[in-house]
């Protein structure tokens, strides 16, 4: 198994903003993401914000997707883009949803994650080569289109995609780690 990421090794970043730079009623909302840093700093990208938590709400509440999946999905995607806060955090929350230490540790394979189930397998596969080259490959989309429903295939395909954008966010960013215990039991950023 790989390293996971661990933390930023660069030296310029861009702030979370303040409390005062993103006004009252946008603070309020933090609340309901118990103010993690990735609300922090997506909250000041000013009139996106709405835009943004408006997909991670549909990410987090899918219908018909285990969170186990997702949560395996993010920390595939964190895993091989280097994103130091996308694992941190999903770490704790998809031992949350019941990933086992197994599969957490997987995530960090070097080749395709092993050890997963005939369902896991696909979409792994799937976040492999979308995160590696922005597309599927036949073979790949196909095996998703065997194992699942077209309507579940548009939804990990649209998961898989917002947790790459997500991670290249965070780490363009560079979003500091969580400090304290925020996340609790959460099994989502929204509570």
């Amino acid at each position: 198994m790989g390293t996971p990421p661990a933390g930023y090794s660069t030296s310029v970043t861009i702030p979370l903003p303040t409390d005062v730079q993103l006004g009252t009623e946008t603070v309020a909302k933090l609340k309901e993401a118990n103010d993690l840093n990735v609300a922090r700093m997506l909250a000041g990208t000013a009139d996106m914000f709405g835009g943004a938590t408006g997909l991670v709400r549909a990410v987090f509440q899918a219908k018909d997707i285990d969170p186990k999946m997702r949560e395996l999905i993010i920390l595939r995607s964190a895993y091989l883009v280097d994103c130091p806060y996308e694992w941190h955090a999903n770490v704790v929350m998809a031992k949350n949803t019941g990933c086992t230490p197994e599969q957490i540790d997987a995530m960090t394979s070097e080749g395709p994650p092993t050890g997963l189930d005939d369902q896991s397998a696909p979409v792994m596969r799937a976040t492999d080569e979308m995160t590696k080259s922005g597309t599927l490959t036949d073979a790949t989309l196909q095996l998703l289109r065997d194992t699942y429903d077209d309507v579940i295939c548009r939804k990990f395909i649209l998961i898989i995609a917002w947790f790459n954008l997500l991670a290249r966010f965070l780490n363009g960013c560079r979003v500091p780690l969580e400090t304290g215990d925020k996340l609790g039991n959460r099994t989502s950023p929204l509570g």
